[in-house]
């Protein structure tokens, strides 16, 4: 969440960054532990939002999920479980897993959500072909708005290319808002 600080403090969002069991490693190693921890993270993911919706004046359709290397693995699973959670989903630089898609039964909602992948030009090559193999596999579900974009540098969390994404799809209420 501290990449994020900056943006929240200029643009006047929440970030909210738990911490996450099934982020280890670049692919599972152990199928069954790796999908209960999964599981485990969607509900801490979906309670979290819950709670700032009881503490906070949020507007629930701009909610963003957002992911960043291991952190790709609780995004998808809960993002693409629970599109009417979230607006859009980005992927920065994340992990993915074909086993992952597949055990999750994709709905015309999450097929609407807006998606972005992106990745540095320098990342390893397995995260830059897991970057590929999720957009190819979005793609062919036709999830139509899967985009993705190689640029330059390595492996870097870049916030603020996911805001830039972000803001394309913000009512200027919210994009032209500064913090108080």
């Amino acid at each position: 969440a501290e990449e994020w600080g900056l943006l929240a403090e200029t643009h006047g969002f929440i970030v909210a960054a738990p911490d996450m069991d099934s982020t280890q490693g670049i692919l599972p190693n152990r199928r069954a532990p790796w999908f209960r921890a999964l599981a485990s993270d969607e509900a801490v993911i979906l309670a979290m939002i819950e709670d700032l919706g009881e503490q906070y004046n949020i507007d629930r359709d701009y909610v963003v999920l957002s992911g960043f290397s291991g952190g790709g693995f609780p995004m998808w699973y809960a993002g693409l479980r629970n599109p009417e959670s979230f607006q859009l989903l980005i992927g920065r630089a994340t992990n993915s897993s074909i086993d992952l898609f597949e055990s999750i039964e994709l709905t015309d909602a999450a097929r609407q959500m807006p998606i972005y992948i992106f990745w540095g030009k320098d990342d390893l090559p397995p995260l830059r072909s897991q970057c590929w193999q999720a957009y190819r596999y979005l793609r062919e579900r036709e999830f139509w708005e899967t985009e993705m974009k190689e640029i330059q540098g390595g492996h870097l969390r870049r916030p603020e290319k996911a805001y830039e994404y972000w803001a394309r799809f913000m009512p200027p209420k919210y994009r032209d808002r500064k913090a108080p």
